[in-house]
């Protein structure tokens, strides 16, 4: 199908009726209107669908809703990629708020970058919460300040190309699937350029569960990214190990001083995780070898 737009925005969104509405008139707050907008309602149990459904109303030309069984966001991105008209795909969450000039500066910052796909950057809506302060910092630390290019990227403000998304085959299911196409970009030698100059604001998890959740994923991540590669799984997790026995120091210029307790908990949980993960991937392999 000929794009009929250059660019559609593409956000999956579940049971998030209380901030969809805040996200989606950022979305169409936009500086330019020449893209189109696609929500995909993953299954919701609240009042999404019909919030999704009255700006569809309103905004027939360029704000389409789709709708599909609970299946994680991943799953849900492909569908609304599958349906996208654009040349380029540019992927936010339900929880942002992204800039009014969001959309034109991700479009000329990629087409001025030496790379496949743009990750712009990310910034907190409140610090009011400790959990959703944590959660910042952490991530702040992993991606800093800095344009570079980056092994990897969170989709809530990333840019590729229609065609190089099917290449690598689209979104697998949760929970590692934002990393899986990374990887895949990764495996095609395609680069992904981080700009934090192109912030969009992100309600960080103040539920307990959701924080845990979000920190349990990058551990996993690392140690099946280090057996991909073909590197040293041993040799990793002693890197982690050290890791771990290290953060009472780190964390104390990493984080503020009343997150020192948080950061502990969450470092510990970390580790636990990426622990889980390795033997988990060595029982698979050892599962699957003939004996």
């Amino acid at each position: 199908m000929d794009a009929e737009f250059q660019l559609s925005v593409i956000v999956a969104t579940y049971n998030r009726g209380a901030l969809l509405r805040e996200n989606i008139e950022a979305v169409l707050a936009q500086d330019v209107d020449d893209f189109e907008i696609i929500y995909v309602d993953d299954g919701s149990t609240d009042d999404t669908w019909a919030i999704l459904r009255d700006y569809a109303v309103q905004y027939p030309n360029r704000f389409r809703v789709l709708r599909k069984p609970n299946g994680g966001q991943g799953l849900a991105r492909n569908l609304g990629a599958r349906e996208a008209r654009g040349a380029l795909l540019l992927f936010t969450d339900d929880d942002t708020i992204p800039p009014a000039d969001w959309v034109r500066r991700m479009r000329t910052a990629f087409e001025g970058v030496k790379a496949d796909a743009l990750s712009g950057g990310f910034a907190p809506v409140s610090m009011s919460s400790s959990l959703a302060r944590y959660m910042y910092y952490r991530e702040h630390m992993l991606f800093g300040d800095t344009p570079k290019y980056v092994r990897a990227a969170p989709m809530m403000n990333f840019l590729l190309p229609a065609k190089l998304f099917w290449e690598v085959g689209g979104f697998i299911a949760e929970p590692i699937e934002d990393w899986v196409l990374c990887r895949e970009l990764r495996a095609r030698k395609r680069k992904i350029y981080y700009d934090p100059r192109i912030k969009v604001r992100h309600h960080y998890q103040c539920d307990r569960a959701q924080a845990c959740r979000r920190v349990r994923t990058p551990a996993i991540r690392g140690i099946y990214d280090q057996l991909d590669r073909g590197g040293s799984g041993i040799a990793y997790m002693l890197y982690s190990l050290a890791n771990f026995l290290s953060s009472p120091l780190w964390s104390l210029w990493r984080f503020p001083l009343d997150l020192y307790g948080v950061s502990l908990q969450m470092e510990a949980l970390f580790f636990r995780a990426r622990l889980q993960a390795y033997i988990a991937a060595l029982l698979q392999v050892r599962l699957s070898t003939p004996h």
